[in-house]
């Protein structure tokens, strides 16, 4: 007589002690078998919760890792803030909080080109005591000791070391695109693209056994001198959303594509620097140099001020002085538009791909202020679009190399225009709807018949325009 065990083992099934038969594969998400007469214990109750853990985390892996909302992180009064929100570790397991941690800052020693990653990962706790109330086979009224009741699925906010050779030189308005230039880079690096030897395309195609699982980071924490006194915050070099598949993600770095949301990283982070550039609310570099400026006046006052107590010429020449120069820089204020400067005296050595540039002048002198941000180094070319063309153009600019603004890489610069009348506005003040505009790096492609001579410019990439980023992370090579 055959019973259902020796059946089942005879087709192939495994056993319920078996990772699998020649033919099977256990999947390590194991669920509860249930069937009247089961005496439930614990370890049932712990076996369905960790299936439905197990089978959400395997979903949520293919799904990819990143930031998902919240998580906004800024330094107040010595301490780092960091609001709840909702993550995905590259294990699937969701990262969720609902309150905000707060960090103290005044135990962190900065050494030579040192910054920090604010990173989120996993952390459980039991809590909520209560009472055992006797065991199986063991008089019922004799529990006299307690255990924890549930588990908290929480979160741990840390502070991980890094250094970046260099960064110490810099001067604390160019530490944050400086740091973020070569995070870019390294970051293209680390996929390790095929065609970044273009020379002899690798013989090996095959998909990884496992891909890769970076930490969750949601900011830079960078300092702006070595007393760690002022910090810079820097969002969008370290967070990434949630966005492709890991094997999406995988096979765009090895094709030396880059992943939007990479892309999008990159644009968020020069717009976010230039944004908090001027504003009074931000911390970091701007509020380091206003408040070095703020000092230095109150030095030069405290000087006249003791000077003038000895009621001396040299007193009052300067006195006299420095009032005329607030009178004359005062007019100057109130007769022209305020002055914007460069791009590269606010700390940018290169920028995105594309990106978007606030202006302040009317369309007449839309191009002038313009050419004064970017510099005179860049082969700009201005282009009127709609709206939906200039988005399309940021766009495909996704896989292109970052901006040095000390280079001549050829820019378009698009200035935004809407319908007047029954077509589309040309350079005339009506047409343009004003306030900003954005710039794409333009393609750099050369083509030519077969048979015929290839033009000088396709036969090599000149040195300001190189083809690919090369291994090191040197300025402008973050892709």
């Amino acid at each position: 007589m055959t019973t259902a065990a020796t059946a089942a083992a005879s087709s192939g099934t495994p056993d319920e002690n078996s990772a699998g038969t020649p033919d099977t594969a256990g999947g390590d998400i194991d669920r509860l078998h249930a069937f009247d007469g089961l005496f439930l214990r614990a370890e049932h109750l712990n076996r369905i919760q960790d299936y439905a853990r197990e089978f959400a985390s395997a979903i949520g892996r293919s799904g990819g890792p990143g930031v998902v909302e919240g998580y906004r992180v800024a330094v107040e009064q010595g301490a780092l803030k960091v609001t709840g929100g909702l993550a995905v570790d590259a294990a699937g397991r969701p990262l969720r909080s609902r309150h905000e941690v707060t960090l103290p800052l005044k135990d962190l020693r900065a050494g030579a080109d040192a910054f920090w990653w604010v990173e989120v990962s996993r952390l459980d706790w039991d809590y909520g005591d209560t009472a055992v109330q006797g065991l199986l086979c063991e008089d019922p009224c004799a529990g006299a000791t307690t255990s924890k009741q549930f588990t908290a699925e929480g979160v741990r906010i840390s502070l991980t070391a890094d250094r970046a050779t260099g960064l110490e030189e810099q001067f604390g308005v160019n530490r944050r695109n400086w740091l973020a230039s070569r995070l870019f880079a390294a970051g293209q690096a680390d996929d390790t693209p095929w065609l970044a030897t273009p020379a002899v395309l690798p013989a090996d195609w095959e998909p990884p056994v496992e891909y890769p699982r970076p930490p969750v980071r949601l900011a830079l924490l960078i300092p702006v001198g070595p007393d760690v006194s002022q910090w810079i915050v820097d969002t969008w070099t370290a967070r990434r959303e949630v966005g492709a598949p890991p094997p999406e993600r995988w096979w765009q770095g090895r094709l030396g594509m880059r992943p939007w949301n990479a892309y999008a990283a990159q644009i968020l982070q020069f717009q976010d620097q230039l944004a908090q550039w001027r504003d009074p609310r931000a911390g970091g570099a701007a509020a380091a140099e206003r408040a070095a400026d703020t000092a230095l006046a109150e030095e030069i006052r405290r000087i006249v001020g003791m000077a003038q107590g000895a009621r001396s010429r040299l007193a009052l020449s300067m006195k006299e002085a420095l009032e005329r120069a607030a009178r004359e820089d005062g007019a100057r204020r109130d007769a022209a538009l305020p002055a914007v400067p460069p791009l590269t005296e606010r700390g940018f050595g290169d920028l995105p791909p594309a990106g978007y540039l606030p202006v302040q002048s009317d369309r007449q002198r839309l191009e002038q202020e313009v050419r004064r941000v970017l510099g005179d180094r860049l082969d700009l070319r201005f282009c009127e679009a709609s709206r939906a063309d200039i988005a399309e153009a940021v766009q495909q600019a996704q896989h292109r190399d970052r901006i040095v603004l000390d280079s001549a890489a050829e820019v378009e610069v698009l200035v935004p225009v809407g319908p007047v009348g029954p077509v589309t506005a040309s350079a005339v003040d009506g047409g343009w709807t004003g306030g900003w505009v954005a710039f794409v790096r333009s393609r750099q492609v050369s083509c030519w018949s077969p048979g015929v001579a290839a033009p000088p410019e396709a036969a090599a990439p000149t040195a300001a325009e190189p083809s690919t980023a090369p291994p090191t992370a040197e300025p402008g090579d973050g892709r």
